[in-house]
């Protein structure tokens, strides 16, 4: 295989991330999550929240020939807003993006990282040695809360 690029991201990127993240919601997430959960969870990832994010949060990206395939964000100790476009996953760039985030987050200090899955990702996080913690019901369908130690 070959090495995948990982970056931070700028503010520049926020569209392609918007594009990315709804793309995937809509593809990936359609078999867990009702078309209107699906649809507040656009209203979390606009172009312009994007660019907040990427101001307030360590955002990265994987890109493949110049195109960003996938985007993470880390902040406070909890992983955010893993995406991979849908033609792009089973390929490792979520375990990539995964490993990239712990190392980012032990880095600066932290002894464990949190996350809130979708039901669409549990078992992928399950896989990678996380923990569910709790299940929660919000107006874009129901996550749970995992923790694993680093």
């Amino acid at each position: 295989m070959f090495a995948i690029p990982v970056r931070p991201a700028t503010e520049d990127d926020a569209d392609a991330i918007s594009a990315l993240i709804q793309r995937t919601l809509r593809v990936s997430n359609a078999a867990d999550y009702s078309v209107a959960e699906i649809g507040h969870v656009f209203t979390l990832f606009t172009p312009g929240r994007v660019e907040a994010r990427i101001r307030r949060q360590d955002v990265f990206v994987a890109e493949i020939d110049g195109e960003i395939v996938a985007t993470v964000g880390y902040e406070g100790g909890q992983l955010w807003a893993l995406f991979v476009v849908p033609e792009r996953q089973r390929l490792g760039l979520g375990t990539l993006l995964v490993q990239h985030i712990e190392d980012h987050a032990r880095r600066r200090g932290a002894r464990e990282l949190g996350l809130s899955a979708s039901l669409t990702g549990v078992e992928f996080y399950e896989r990678l040695g996380y923990r569910r913690t709790a299940q929660r019901m919000h107006a874009s369908g129901a996550t749970y809360d995992m923790v694993k130690a680093l």
